[in-house]
């Protein structure tokens, strides 16, 4: 069964007892299952998550044309990004930038060129950390703004979903 890795942001579960959000990828995990499929995930910063899915071609597919979702134009780890168009460069960055990290940053760990790395780098410095959220009752909402927190490694997740 095919593999493929997407981003994808975090819900509010509506309704619930308690403020709470889970992946997106959620809302496709009765799908994935019942083809005998799995997903993993690990949350990283701006609300994000970057999530392995293990699914039928069709299944991927419907996830990559779902508003919200960005299917990563590699399937494994270890695939280099050299023969990706400028565009599909310039994407990933973007999304970095989205998720909120600053050009310094990016520049600092992956360099000018997004050609010259590996998935795994990429998706390494995109799960460098993440935000603890908070609810914040008299607006309700759900606030990522507290102390930084370690993400679950990528490998980590590569290995949950063989």
């Amino acid at each position: 069964m095919p593999l493929a890795w997407f981003l994808c942001q975090y819900k509010r579960r509506l309704p619930a007892p308690r403020p709470t959000r889970y992946c997106a990828m959620d809302d496709f995990t009765g799908l994935i299952r019942a083809e005998g499929g799995d997903w993993h995930e690990t949350e990283v910063l701006g609300n994000f998550a970057i999530v392995k899915v293990r699914g039928s071609v069709p299944t991927l597919a419907l996830i990559a044309n779902t508003a919200g979702f960005r299917r990563l134009p590699k399937d494994r780890l270890d695939d280099s990004l050299a023969d990706l168009t400028a565009a599909q460069k310039q994407a990933l960055r973007d999304r970095l930038l989205d998720m909120g990290y600053s050009v310094a940053e990016i520049q600092t760990a992956l360099g000018n060129d997004l050609g010259t790395k590996m998935l795994r780098g990429v998706l390494r410095f995109a799960a460098t950390r993440r935000r603890k959220p908070r609810y914040d009752a008299p607006t309700d909402t759900i606030l990522l703004d507290g102390p930084v927190q370690p993400c679950r490694d990528v490998d980590d997740v590569d290995r949950a979903v063989p």
